[in-house]
């Protein structure tokens, strides 16, 4: 069963009785040519390892696997996930069922692929997009090298913004910390069924760092909580409140009544720096060494 043909995918939710999902936010991928495009920017082939998220009925997975790689999938949706363990059965390929903002990746290719490099493809649901590219920066230990992610095209154009442009916001400047980011092509939505109302965008992230700067989570999610505060205001909700933070950002070389979306990545890296040097600390009432985030 070709699941980029659509007549074919239909057939295959009638057979099943299976129909995709609004509240799982599924428009699957039933274009040949976007799928070839993936797997090429992957560069999937034999001992390539990919962890897969939101398989759906497979198109991409078909992909991958036809390339020659090993693939885990977190698919939240038990109709497809046994469709895709009977569909491959014999394959590399390793179906979790299970919903990928609840689970360890890191757990979860440790027990089934084991260790080594490890690459990260997706037709990420639009609604938990940002939740999910999270996790490239919240889970360290995972070995990931690069990401090939498809999300709105708008949710890219935030997370290919730099720290001190336009559009930037908390998610890009922590991604920007730990990868490149970069565009790799539109996706009109023609390319998926059902059709969404907005196009996609496939961007491509490759790991720079294997974990962020100390500090820099906590300073840059404070900083753009309240976005029309400024710095002073804003990272003073982490305390110890304004007086401290406007004489810290003075000393890091950022003026205190600037806002979180101008400051450029260094400038947040040396902000970060100062809070998980004795910022947390005089916060809590100690002088005690703390572990930085």
């Amino acid at each position: 069963m070709d699941v980029t043909d659509r007549r074919a995918l239909k057939a295959f939710f009638t057979a099943r009785g299976l129909a995709p999902q609004k509240r799982f936010g599924q428009h699957f991928l039933t274009d040949p040519g976007v799928v070839a495009r993936i797997v090429a920017l992957v560069g999937a082939g034999p001992g390539v390892r990919c962890l897969e998220i939101g398989p759906g009925p497979g198109a991409l997975t078909g992909g991958l696997l036809g390339a020659g790689a090993s693939v885990l999938a977190i698919e939240i949706d038990r109709g497809f996930a046994q469709a895709l363990r009977e569909r491959w059965a014999g394959r590399p390929l390793v179906v979790l069922e299970a919903d990928a903002l609840r689970i360890s990746w890191h757990q979860a290719v440790s027990d089934t692929l084991g260790p080594g490099p490890l690459k990260i493809v997706g037709n990420l649901p639009y609604y938990i997009a940002g939740a999910l590219v999270a996790r490239l920066w919240e889970e360290p230990a995972l070995p990931w090298e690069q990401a090939v992610l498809m999300v709105q095209r708008e949710a890219a154009r935030r997370l290919l913004a730099r720290p001190g442009e336009s559009g930037c916001g908390a998610p890009s400047v922590l991604l920007h910390a730990v990868a490149e980011v970069r565009r790799a092509f539109d996706v009109a939505p023609r390319a998926f069924y059902p059709v969404p109302t907005v196009t996609s965008t496939v961007v491509e992230v490759r790991r720079t760092a294997r974990e962020l700067p100390p500090g820099l989570a906590a300073v840059v999610r404070a900083g753009f909580a309240h976005r029309r505060k400024t710095l002073r205001q804003a990272l003073a909700g982490l305390g110890p409140g304004a007086a401290w933070w406007d004489e810290t950002l003075r000393g890091a070389g950022v003026d205190p009544d600037r806002r979180a979306e101008t400051l450029r990545a260094e400038e947040w890296r040396r902000v970060a720096a100062a809070w998980a040097e004795k910022g947390r600390d005089e916060a809590c009432g100690s002088k005690a060494p703390r572990k930085a985030d």
